[in-house]
């Protein structure tokens, strides 16, 4: 009967644990783009971005809803001959 396990084929248990590799070095003041991250500054920079995202797409569903607002406004005067 052949056991299950989270290994994958080829590799032993004593390896698959050595998550870092043997060629990584760990630096505080590395510049891999994962350190852009944890940069204060940066998460403001995105946290901004986001808010300006967030604030065009509130706009353009305002600008959709008064169109559809106006069309049917303007159908309803066509129907009843209000204009």
């Amino acid at each position: 009967m052949q056991r299950w396990s989270n290994q994958y084929p080829g590799t032993s248990p004593q390896t698959s644990n050595n998550w870092k590799g043997q060629g990584m070095k760990s630096s505080k003041n590395s510049q891999s783009p994962w350190n852009l991250y944890a940069d204060p500054e940066m998460k403001r920079k995105k946290r901004v971005a986001t808010y300006k995202v967030l604030t065009v797409e509130g706009k353009m569903k305002q600008t959709v809803r008064n169109s559809c607002r106006w069309l049917k406004a303007k159908f309803i005067e066509a129907r009843y001959g209000w204009w």
